[in-house]
């Protein structure tokens, strides 16, 4: 059924009225349009609802608001000089506030009337205030911890772009100087020793969308030293895309403090037991190893560079891990490298590494060992190997210029400590010129002797019950040795020193035969009453000899006749009486 459309001009404008004055009453706010004289010309039913009355051809002020005088927002913001006015209101009348937007209209007769538009934001008013106070609540609290609250950027340095005012108490930084990538960043005052594992633990704990939590260094305006404690947590995306970083850093540097000289008062207690006969996986209580011990106690509170000295097998890498362990990288890498095994057109290979393609069969990206060793220990094992050329690279590395990798233009740095040890006359290479004076000197701060086993023969019963005990199966008593093999074991001069002791005894578990480099050999059957004569002449004379080869002879005897006195003094050609004698004397009752 279609429609009849208006006859005539004036029904459409009638229909058009009707339209509009249908949408005004359906404004949630109230409207009203005002003459040049400030009268009320047109009010919604909101507004009339609001005064309570008509209010048409009363002074708006007056009609709508209750107010004597002017209307203050007519007067203050010219609304009859032909602009636009928005602002918000408390009507005193109600106390609530109002959002007002009053635009002119232009009459025929040139005057300017005002139409209003009044929208009732109470709610909206206190929902900003509630949030206006929640804000500086949280902006006072977090100004006012004893750390920073701070924001980062999901950026490959995670840039700081929030700080709270904790920066200036805690650091001695204005927020704004630790934000972006300004001279004093945030990641530029973290200790370069902390600075990398710092990230590190970032980028893992939130790729295991985890919370992090460490300790680190930073170094504050003043130029001081401080341990801070950071915990923090990732910000995601509805997508689960990381976009930013949020936590706070506290000052410890006291309780941490705290912690190093208990740590330091441990080592210094540990140094006064004069009596100490194991270090670690040490063994040796003699003199000598006791200086060693001090040595190592003092190498570990110290992060400069130790050369060890010691003849082959003396435990020179045992040396330089109890250094690791017990010195502050002892929870990063020991990196213990043999130089004398790795070929010199090789060397620079493993020490800096290679990328993909940098020679045929380069077909992915290696890590040296420089890289493995960041932030831990490199122990330099038979370092008199080393060429010139490899010296000068690994000084520039040392002094902080950095290394390339092969087939790379990236110059890379590693921190880390280095120990070198050696069984060869370093002063001498420098003297000879197979090793760069300026490289001797870089890596020989801290020297440590370790005497050969023949200086300190005390310590070998030590350790063969050490290394006895290291063949135990679990539950059961070590294996024994009979006293003519620990003498020679003692007497022996060990040219191979621990490592040669180790591995005889181990010979003699196994094969039930100790060799000792064609020297002395002593069989585990046989004619045992010559072996033990042999060992007794070492350092008795021929009367203990005897004793011992009878004692021998007549225990054996006992033993094949079933400990019958009457059968052994038979088998031995003896007297009864004589026989009970002889064992009387000889403890074998």
């Amino acid at each position: 059924m279609n429609r009849r459309r208006p006859s005539t001009a004036g029904q459409m404008a009638k229909s058009r009225q009707a339209y509009f004055e249908a949408i005004v009453e359906a404004f949630e706010g109230f409207i009203y349009v005002c003459s040049p004289d400030n009268r009320i010309e047109f009010a919604n039913r909101q507004a009339i609802d609001f005064a309570g009355r008509d209010v048409v051809g009363e002074k708006c002020h007056q009609g709508l608001y209750g107010l004597e005088g002017i209307c203050p927002w007519c007067v203050e913001q010219s609304a009859f000089n032909g602009q636009a006015v928005r602002y918000e209101y408390k009507n005193p009348r109600d106390g609530h506030w109002y959002y007002i937007m009053a635009t002119p209209i232009a009459d025929p007769d040139g005057s300017i009337s005002k139409l209003t538009l009044c929208f009732d934001i109470t709610e909206k008013k206190r929902a900003e205030n509630d949030l206006l106070e929640s804000q500086r609540r949280i902006s006072t609290l977090m100004n006012n911890l004893p750390g920073i609250v701070y924001r980062c950027k999901a950026d490959e340095t995670y840039t700081m772009e929030f700080a709270s005012q904790g920066s200036v108490r805690l650091l001695g930084y204005e927020p704004a100087e630790l934000l972006g990538s300004g001279p004093n960043a945030y990641q530029r005052i973290v200790h370069p020793q902390d600075r990398k594992d710092m990230i590190r633990q970032v980028e893992k704990s939130v790729a295991a969308k985890r919370p992090f939590s460490f300790i680190n260094r930073v170094r504050t305006a003043d130029g001081l030293e401080k341990w801070v404690w950071e915990q923090g947590e990732g910000v995601c995306d509805e997508n689960g895309r990381l976009v930013a970083l949020e936590g706070f850093i506290t000052d410890v540097t006291a309780y941490k403090e705290v912690e190093l000289d208990l740590r330091k008062e441990n080592l210094r207690l540990r140094s006064t037991i004069s009596e100490r006969y194991k270090f670690g996986k040490i063994i040796g209580k003699s003199a000598p190893m006791q200086e060693v011990y001090d040595l190592i106690l003092k190498a570990a509170s110290s992060k400069a560079g130790v050369i060890i000295h010691g003849e082959s097998g003396s435990g020179k890498e045992l040396v330089a891990r109890a250094i690791h362990e017990l010195s502050d990288q002892q929870q990063r890498a020991f990196v213990p490298v043999n130089c004398g095994a790795i070929p010199k057109s090789l060397m620079e290979r493993e020490f800096f590494g290679h990328l993909k393609g940098a020679f045929t069969g380069a077909n992915a990206d290696q890590a040296g060992l420089l890289d493995l060793a960041d932030g831990g220990t490199l122990f330099l094992d038979e370092i008199g190997e080393i060429s010139t050329e490899m010296q000068v690279k690994l000084l520039r590395v040392l002094d902080g210029v950095g290394y390339t990798p092969l087939g790379g233009t990236k110059v890379k740095k590693s921190d880390f400590r280095v120990i070198a040890a050696t069984n060869r006359d370093l002063i001498k290479l420098v003297k000879e010129g197979r090793m760069r004076e300026d490289f001797f000197y870089r890596i020989r701060i801290l020297p440590i002797h370790i005497p050969p086993l023949r200086e300190r023969k005390e310590d070998i019963p030590l350790l063969i019950d050490h290394f006895l005990a290291g063949h135990a199966r679990p539950g059961e008593s070590p294996p024994e040795l009979p006293v003519r093999v620990r003498e020679a074991l003692v007497q022996y001069d060990w040219p191979g020193n621990v490592r040669e002791l180790q591995n005889a005894l181990h010979s003699y578990l196994t094969l039930g035969k100790l060799n000792l480099m064609g020297k002395l050999s002593i069989p585990s059957t046989g004619d045992r009453a010559l072996a033990l004569a042999e060992m007794e002449l070492l350092h008795q004379g021929l009367d203990e000899c005897m004793t011992a080869i009878e004692k021998h002879l007549i225990h054996k005897t006992l033993e094949q006749n079933r400990w019958h006195r009457g059968k052994t003094a038979v088998a031995l050609k003896l007297n009864y009486k004589t026989l009970q004698r002889k064992m009387k004397s000889h403890g074998l009752n």
